[in-house]
């Protein structure tokens, strides 16, 4: 987890566009997404979503994975509040 958010911290786009690089084995419900992908803040609500409902605790209760599942979705609500907070910007 560390090296997936190192040089990305809060930063949602990055965090997503890489998401599939710590996924555990077997997680086969998110396929990568490209920057291109994220460019409006539309784009971004939609994949992040996506993306918390993948790693998202309640559905790992139970599971070897738990507690990765718990420290990426946290990761995840860290940048997506940034985002908020900085003004939901497109990239271009």
């Amino acid at each position: 987890i560390l090296e997936w958010i190192e040089g990305k911290e809060r930063n949602i786009r990055a965090l997503i566009s890489t998401l599939h690089t710590v996924l555990w084995e077997g997680e086969n419900k998110w396929k990568p997404v490209s920057m291109a992908d994220l460019v409006t803040p539309e784009q971004v609500k939609k994949y992040y979503r996506k993306a918390v409902l993948v790693v998202h605790p309640d559905k790992a209760t139970g599971q070897p994975y738990e507690q990765y599942a718990k420290m990426i979705f946290m990761e995840l609500n860290d940048a997506w509040s940034e985002f908020e907070n900085q003004g939901s910007k497109s990239l271009f």
